[in-house]
């Protein structure tokens, strides 16, 4: 069979990752043999004998011991007929050039599949990454990356040192990394000289003390990468205060303009000016994130006037990367929504090397990501009437309501109909069993709905009743029957004037 998609485990991470296997073989006096990796692989079977009940192109599923190989013959009892694991199934999926974060995943989450994907062509299975990249950066330059001490920050530091850079300034509000980024950042020191700079990005002294920190020192500065952002703060627009806004925005872009302010002067030369901005200023905010969207948004501007004026300027409009930056501190009920919602998490590899290719290009915005285009689009309604047309490549089931019928009911019958399509939705959404009552005077606070919750049955109600709804839905209409009061009021045409 001709392998596809190979499955690890957390025992194929604890054998790749065993440092000692060299050393215990010296010991022995033996040739240090390649770890086996893989117990499972889906593919196509390239040939079969007779009788075993399978035939070349049939989809299989094998379980077996170092199945990681671009081919493999089995035997008909390890083999079975299964069609292959796509994204969006609860798995992890990845390249083969991410295998190392392949097995960090599942070392970390034994639980969940782990999946990596082998090329088509062979020949792209010996070519490095690197191939594709651009030429190294310049030894003579230090290169700044804000957030330094973060997750992205930090992953983006040692894609620079791979790429050439061997001297860094990190810059961090805190100045001290986590515990968990320790590790790395020593890791970075022995690649590159680093130079840790406290300062607080969204005060013009700090910035102005930073450039005059890079301006005494013996090199100019290459480029910028502005990977700073806000805290993680959960609020719906209605729960939001000026200090939560203040903090969003604060290093992520007002740092990003006065960066670009400072350094337009005192480096002319710069080889990049790159700022991390996120999928929400393009698709949305996350689930209470508007105000996160408005700061990405922010830097989507700058970077667009950046290059406009002639400036480098490149804003990546990031979807999820896992286990670093926002990604890090969500739910995993929130990750589990947007993954059904058709945007995936992605590898810091996959990202990084994304990165690479792109900030040469002339474009000032980018949208870097995993997307499930249709499901995103299955259930959304925009307004819109020919986007949510255009958006549909292919007619789909429509589980909506007759909303012209309703509208022609009497006022009870139309708010009878409505509160029990409320009333079902919210209790879909809190996992109510049939018969368990919920009250329509209740308030949704008091029945355990949360944030995400409250979006679930928005979405819900959107698809329902076609309607484009507010993301404060169930903070402006607290219960069932004051929310199925708004919807009937939504559905009758207002009168003509």
């Amino acid at each position: 069979m001709r392998v596809r998609l190979v499955g690890l485990t957390a025992e194929d991470a604890r054998t790749a990752l065993d440092t000692g296997r060299a050393d215990r073989a010296e010991e022995d006096g033996e040739d240090v043999p390649p770890p086996v990796l893989g117990r499972t692989a889906h593919g196509t079977v390239l040939a079969a004998a007779t009788g075993t009940g399978f035939a070349p192109g049939d989809e299989v599923l094998v379980r077996h011991d170092g199945t990681f190989r671009s081919t493999l013959t089995l035997p008909a009892t390890a083999v079975v007929h299964a069609p292959a694991p796509e994204p969006g199934d609860g798995a992890a999926h990845f390249g083969l050039d991410e295998t190392g974060e392949a097995l960090r995943t599942t070392l970390a989450d034994p639980a969940r599949p782990v999946w990596v994907t082998l090329p088509e062509d062979p020949a792209d299975r010996r070519r490095e990454p690197a191939e594709r990249q651009r030429a190294g950066l310049r030894e003579d330059r230090t290169y700044l990356v804000t957030g330094g001490l973060g997750g992205l920050g930090l992953a983006t530091a040692r894609k620079l040192a791979e790429l050439g850079a061997r001297h860094l300034t990190l810059v961090s509000r805190g100045g001290r990394p986590a515990p968990e980024a320790a590790e790395l950042l020593a890791g970075l020191a022995e690649e590159a000289e680093v130079d840790i700079v406290r300062a607080d990005l969204g005060r013009a002294e700090d910035v102005a003390r930073l450039v005059r920190h890079i301006e005494a020192g013996p090199r100019p500065l290459g480029g910028i990468v502005h990977a700073a952002g806000g805290s993680y703060d959960e609020r719906l627009i209605s729960e939001l205060t000026w200090e939560s806004v203040e903090d969003q925005l604060a290093a992520k872009a007002y740092g990003g303009w006065l960066l670009h302010e400072a350094t337009e002067k005192a480096f002319p030369d710069l080889e990049f000016f790159v700022v991390y901005s996120s999928v929400s200023s393009v698709l949305g905010g996350f689930v209470a994130q508007g105000h996160y969207a408005a700061g990405n948004a922010a830097l989507d501007g700058l970077a667009d006037w950046r290059a406009r004026r002639g400036l480098p300027g490149l804003a990546l409009n990031w979807s999820s990367w896992s286990r670093v930056g926002m990604s890090s501190r969500m739910n995993d009920v929130l990750v589990q929504e947007l993954e059904r919602g058709g945007v995936h998490l992605f590898s810091p590899t996959r990202a990084l090397n994304t990165l690479v290719g792109l900030w040469d290009q002339p474009r000032g915005q980018r949208v870097v990501g995993d997307f499930d285009w249709d499901r995103y689009m299955a259930g959304r309604v925009t307004g819109d009437l020919f986007f949510d047309r255009l958006a549909r490549r292919e007619p789909e089931d429509d589980d909506g309501l007759d909303v012209a019928a309703l509208a022609a009911l009497s006022p009870e019958e139309r708010a009878t109909a409505v509160t029990a399509v409320v009333r079902e939705k919210v209790a879909a959404v809190l996992h109510l069993e049939e018969g368990d009552e919920l009250d329509p005077n209740t308030e949704f606070v008091s029945l355990g709905l949360d944030s995400l919750m409250a979006q679930q049955v928005r979405s819900g109600l959107e698809q329902a009743f076609r309607l484009p709804l507010p993301a404060s839905l169930t903070h402006d209409h607290p219960t069932v029957r004051q929310l199925a009061g708004f919807l009937g009021e939504r559905i009758v045409p207002a009168p003509a004037a």
